[in-house]
């Protein structure tokens, strides 16, 4: 017999307050307490996804009526397929659900949290709070779905608890002991399941850590009946949070308290945690919002200055957005940054310094300067000076590539293609470095291979199968190029022949006009693509899956995969569904920022 005694317990006594006597709740968000190490939230309601529908063409393709239709019907088709007589569908029913209440858990208000609630006389707990808001009745359905599965399962101990403001329960698995706790408030379905971080000796202590565990869901309820939560508050009174928060309306929210986060670092590694002076960091928080035809969004990292370690690798000179003429409009995407070799060179220095003694470092750098001098006639510091400060990376569009498997066998493959571009001013030392690769590219069992082309020199790396990597120089740039045998080819060209017009970037009036429009600011760190030409790009990568898919599914499963693939969008349904995607990073005195927006149509 499962035990099904109900009982109310001491550390939620508040639980007789009467479910009908209170008013409107507070959000799950806003009771979390001040012991919140991290939390987040996420709008997946039907009113949101509306907001998509009504006004993008993304949408309509994605979550229009008849698309949720063909998502049901499909899911339901493969229940079928993998329960045999829908035992799955039958299932759901004998607990009270049918399968649109599935549907309207996922499209519902989501949100999580991680409490590191305090335990008398032992390590504080860690304790997941799970929540979701649903339509009406379905989280009433959920609730007792879940009561009803356990009653059924004689490997399952169900415990019915009276918690504040609904009913409650612990499902304890009797082979480990191990259990977890869920609730209902109104339409909110709710999960607790604490972490002990230390070795249990008896029982005793086991009831003192679920004890702790009821307590820390019985707090996060009843601060929604009646305020409390102090989490949320805390958070946004800091200053450097408050300075980048976003006035819209946000679908997405994530915070978190690095500093909390940080006392879970095991002991193993805190040394290499304070040796990056990880521990400068002291917050992070994350927004997403729709806001006029753009998803809009925000990454901030907490580090007040003044700065060092890892963060003071970000205090990079600030620039303006310019493609330089030589980047074509063809590419995906094109991203610029500040760099700075040197300052990445005495970080790493600084950080040698900190596992090892600082004469043995110092030593070692002699030895390696000494055998620098001797092949490149060089040293580290005047090698490094001689890199340029930005860094420009180029992403360009998927290709098929067709590979040998063996056996006079072909498989066409998505590959992906990239450049990097840095300009140098001592080509005579990679001169150097070249010649010495150019003796190792004589053994044809090496890999390596020289490349002069177009004015460039250097050397390139072929993997069967994988690509290959290019390492060049010429014009005053270093040039890496990763992907297909052209890929090389293709920035070897726009370097010495620049594009003109619309065929360069920085002549491509759709980029010219959004600059213009948006008043975009100096910034550390810039990325632009247009939307349309990366989803585009996505037909070849939907082509292999559907094909791969249909070969291993075999004759039984290939309706199914067929099903499947009609579901993915056609290369006619991805035209004209998005513009430019834009991203920005800069830092503040509090901390580091990265906005983006990326816009629809």
């Amino acid at each position: 017999m499962k035990n099904r005694n109900k009982f109310l317990s001491g550390v939620v006594s508040f639980a007789a307050l009467a479910t009908s006597s209170f008013g409107a709740l507070n959000s799950p968000f806003e009771s979390l307490p001040a012991e919140t190490i991290a939390a987040f939230r996420f709008d997946n309601s039907p009113e949101t996804l509306e907001q998509y529908v009504d006004n993008t063409k993304m949408g309509q393709l994605l979550f229009s009526d008849e698309k949720i239709a063909e998502y049901k019907a499909f899911i339901e088709k493969l229940i079928e397929s993998e329960e045999a007589g829908g035992n799955f569908i039958q299932k759901l029913g004998e607990v009270g659900l049918e399968l649109d209440d599935l549907y309207e858990m996922a499209t519902s208000h989501i949100g999580g949290a991680v409490v590191d609630h305090p335990v008398p006389g032992h390590l504080s707990m860690p304790t997941i709070l799970i929540w979701a808001e649903m339509s009406d009745g379905v989280a009433e359905r959920a609730f007792q779905a879940v009561l009803e599965g356990s009653a059924e399962n004689e490997g399952i101990e169900r415990t019915d608890l009276e918690l504040p403001g609904g009913p409650g329960a612990r499902i304890r698995k009797i082979a480990d002991g191990s259990s977890f706790l869920v609730a209902q408030i109104e339409n909110r379905f709710l999960f607790a399941i604490g972490n002990v971080r230390e070795e249990i000796a008896d029982m005793e202590a086991a009831r003192v850590f679920e004890e702790a565990e009821l307590e820390a869901l019985g707090l996060f309820m009843t601060a929604q009946l009646e305020g409390g939560g102090e989490f949320l508050s805390d958070f946004y009174a800091d200053a450097g949070v408050s300075s980048v928060r976003p006035s819209y309306e946000t679908r997405l929210e994530l915070l978190g308290d690095v500093q909390r986060l940080l006392d879970f670092v095991p002991p193993q590694n805190r040394q290499m945690v304070e040796s990056l002076d990880i521990n400068d960091f002291n917050k992070i928080g994350v927004w997403s919002g729709f806001v006029d035809m753009e998803e809009r969004s925000i990454l901030y990292f907490g580090a007040p200055a003044p700065r060092k370690g890892v963060a003071k690798l970000f205090e990079n000179e600030f620039f303006e957005f310019q493609p330089p003429a030589w980047v074509p409009s063809s590419v995906n995407t094109y991203t610029a940054a500040s760099f700075d070799m040197m300052k990445l060179y005495d970080f790493a220095l600084e950080t040698a310094k900190k596992f090892a003694p600082p004469e043995q470092v110092e030593q070692q750098l002699g030895m390696v300067n000494a055998q620098l001098q001797m092949s490149l006639q060089t040293d580290i510091e005047t090698l490094l000076s001689s890199f340029g400060t930005r860094i420009h990376m180029l992403e360009y569009p998927i290709e098929l590539v067709s590979v040998d498997v063996g056996e006079g066998n072909n498989v066409d493959i998505p590959q992906s293609s990239q450049a990097i571009v840095m300009d140098f001013t001592r080509p005579e030392i990679l001169q150097a470095g070249m010649a010495m690769i150019g003796a190792m590219a004589q053994n044809p069992a090496s890999g390596f291979e020289l490349v002069d082309e177009m004015g460039f020199s250097g050397v390139r790396m072929k993997q069967p199968g994988q690509g290959s990597v290019t390492i060049a120089h010429g014009l005053g740039k270093l040039v890496f190029a990763i992907g297909t045998d052209n890929t090389s080819s293709r920035i070897f060209s726009t370097l010495t022949t620049v594009p003109e017009g619309e065929d360069a970037l920085a002549g491509n009036s759709e980029l010219r006009d959004y600059l213009s429009e948006a008043g975009v600011k100096q910034g550390t760190m810039f990325s632009y693509s247009q939307g349309d030409k990366v989803l585009k790009n996505l037909v070849p990568v939907f082509q292999t899956l559907s094909d791969t898919m249909s070969t291993a599914a075999g004759e039984d499963a290939g309706e199914l995969v067929d099903d499947l693939v009609n579901l993915l969008p056609k290369e006619e349904e991805l035209e004209g569904l998005l513009g430019i995607t834009f991203s920005r990073m800069y830092y503040n005195d509090a901390g580091i920022v990265l906005e983006g927006i990326n816009q629809y149509k």
